[in-house]
């Protein structure tokens, strides 16, 4: 419950601070579909969040196949809205309050990490074929992540109801969720 409550509390300062700072994109030849995720061939997962069409996205970060012992994973923002396609890093509160990460092992093809808003959840990133993929346990079930969905309550935007995981079981491929709540 502590977890939860931590948790809800990192995302709440998350949307103080990303209400009351405005996004600045720059430009990316990218399609126009206003529904797109514009997904990338190196897209682990992405965040979506009821506060606006924006979508924080995580990137494998790789050199020659391998991922970067480094920096494993590039996170930036995704703008929907004002100008779509177009893309901005993240700031430096906004990756150390909320949707940076922090690597726990990293290896020449794996590496596990935990999100800044919630460390108690270890994600895995292996290669898979010819790309990389995010490996996450989803309502007690082994995935692939493929994205994070954070509702805002309508009447305070600094209030998260929840966030809910969504992914592809690894054993049969069907889609699984899980909303994690106060």
């Amino acid at each position: 419950m502590n977890n939860i409550i931590h948790f809800m509390a990192r995302l709440s300062l998350l949307y103080y601070l990303l209400w009351s700072t405005s996004i600045h994109a720059y430009a990316h030849n990218r399609d126009t579909d206003p529904n797109s995720t514009y997904p990338t061939p190196d897209r682990l997962f992405h965040i979506a969040r009821s506060l606006n069409r924006n979508l924080v996205c995580y990137d494998a970060n790789q050199a020659n196949g391998k991922l970067d012992t480094k920096e494993p994973v590039k996170v930036y923002w995704l703008n929907r809205e004002k100008e779509p396609g177009k893309t901005n890093g993240l700031s430096f509160i906004q990756k150390k309050m909320a949707y940076g990460y922090k690597v726990i092992s990293v290896a020449e093809h794996t590496c596990t990490i935990t999100l800044t808003a919630y460390p108690e959840r270890e994600l895995t990133i292996c290669r898979e074929g010819d790309h990389f993929v995010c490996r996450v346990k989803i309502d007690n079930r082994q995935a692939i992540l493929q994205s994070l969905y954070v509702k805002a309550s309508p009447n305070n935007p600094l209030n998260v109801e929840y966030v809910e995981l969504q992914g592809i079981t690894t054993d049969t491929g069907v889609p699984v969720t899980e909303k994690v709540s106060k």
